[in-house]
């Protein structure tokens, strides 16, 4: 495949849009080049002698979102997808491109079904949705909401966690769930001490008496 050529279109396409109106440019393209690093990342861990799908993996995570924002962006997506970059790459590779990107938001049932490859994309497009980017989202989405920072505040402290189980138990690998777990309690942690600074409070005051 001609991964240089087949990037410039992801970019052309994505690079300057937003997928909604509050968002950042270029928010899916960006989420796509995180998501294709993501999953050779957990490929390297799961399937360390295997990188024969690497740049199926990669291709699938920067488009696997170009639809965003449309009544079914997988579907839709998978069209575009093979609309763009069909004359980059192999009708096989093409299909399997197409493959991962119908059912990326196919989580929580059928898991047997998909191949490894794709579970891995599915795993890395759920966790990038979290940790640090829970943080940058709360933040981007309040100001144009009209959301003050004590409501920013009681989003972390009492609903960010309520379908933590749910997106966790929607995770293929044991490796996934683990990052998933470290990212929560990284998140908590920010939310314990947001809490406190909001309120004009000192984290861990004791130490500094």
């Amino acid at each position: 495949m001609d991964m240089q050529a087949i990037k410039k279109i992801a970019f052309e396409n994505m690079g300057n849009k937003s997928s909604h109106e509050f968002k950042e440019k270029g928010n899916k393209f960006y989420h796509g080049e995180r998501v294709a690093v993501l999953a050779l990342r957990l490929r390297k861990i799961i399937l360390p002698n295997d990188d024969s799908h690497d740049e199926i993996i990669t291709v699938a995570a920067w488009f696997h979102d170009i639809m965003n924002g449309g009544d079914n962006h997988p579907q839709e997506g998978t069209m575009k997808a093979r609309e763009l970059i069909y004359s980059y790459c192999s009708a096989e590779e093409m299909d399997e491109i197409c493959d991962i990107i119908s059912v990326h938001d196919d989580r929580g049932a059928g898991h047997e079904a998909f191949s490894v490859y794709t579970k891995l994309h599915q795993d890395a497009d759920q966790l990038d949705h979290f940790g640090t980017f829970d943080i940058w989202m709360s933040f981007i989405y309040a100001v144009p909401h009209n959301q003050t920072i004590n409501d920013v505040r009681d989003w972390f402290i009492s609903e960010r966690s309520k379908n933590n189980e749910r997106y966790r138990s929607e995770l293929n690998f044991e490796i996934s769930r683990r990052i998933f777990d470290e990212k929560m309690e990284f998140v908590e942690y920010f939310a314990n001490r947001f809490d406190v600074e909001v309120s004009g409070g000192i984290w861990k005051e004791e130490q500094f008496q």
